[in-house]
């Protein structure tokens, strides 16, 4: 089991490598707009809007997905939907969000939605990443399909999603922690891959279409 104090330093180090892109693209647009004649630059601007739009669109995924805070009681998937579409629309990846109405654990909405970035991982020339879900026995599954060129499940994130903590760093903590969010709001977590094409499966007798 991970301790709480290394959990909490991995946490970080993959925000703040995340964060690296979007912040560097404010700090340039900044130094751009100090060095100019005061007249408005279009691509001093036009990298502040990018940098500002990442970074923002990233902290409200982090807070959403990684945050403790508001993680329990009954839900439904659409409680992701606005944080997953903002995410997406700084990525390359197009989402096509297309699921029923899902009643679930809030939880196991962390679950999907880290999924979504799990997913986008697998996409590095863009695609499409689609989410799904239907009835299995009693209760129900969430799909969410990367779609695209050199689609791709890396087997340290896949080992960290079936809960394997051996190769445990900055890059496979979010699966890991994705796992044990899994395991700890009774989510059952399998992958397929195919020519182009990766699939997530997440799947509880708690979910209800």
């Amino acid at each position: 089991m991970i301790e709480n104090t290394k959990l909490t330093a991995l946490v970080a180090s993959r925000i703040c490598h995340d964060m690296v892109e979007p912040m560097s693209a404010i700090i340039q647009g900044l130094e751009m707009i100090k060095s100019g004649d005061g007249k408005p630059d279009p691509d001093a601007v036009s990298l502040l809007d990018h940098g500002v739009g990442k970074a923002w669109a990233k902290l409200e995924f982090f807070r959403f997905a990684m945050a403790g805070a508001t993680a329990e009681g009954d839900s439904e998937l659409e409680e992701g939907r606005a944080v997953a579409i903002k995410l997406y629309s700084v990525l390359k990846p197009e989402l096509v969000w297309a699921p029923p109405p899902v009643q679930m654990p809030r939880p196991a909405v962390r679950v999907i939605v880290n999924l979504l970035l799990i997913a986008n991982e697998c996409l590095p020339r863009g695609g499409t990443v689609t989410v799904t879900a239907e009835k299995h026995g009693e209760g129900g599954e969430v799909i969410v399909t990367a779609a695209g060129p050199r689609a791709k499940l890396r087997e340290p994130t896949a080992a960290a999603l079936r809960g394997g903590e051996d190769d445990l760093s900055g890059h496979t903590i979010q699966p890991t922690l994705t796992s044990l969010l899994a395991r700890q709001g009774g989510v059952e977590l399998s992958t397929r891959e195919s020519e182009e094409k990766v699939e997530f499966i997440a799947r509880s007798a708690a979910f209800k279409l």
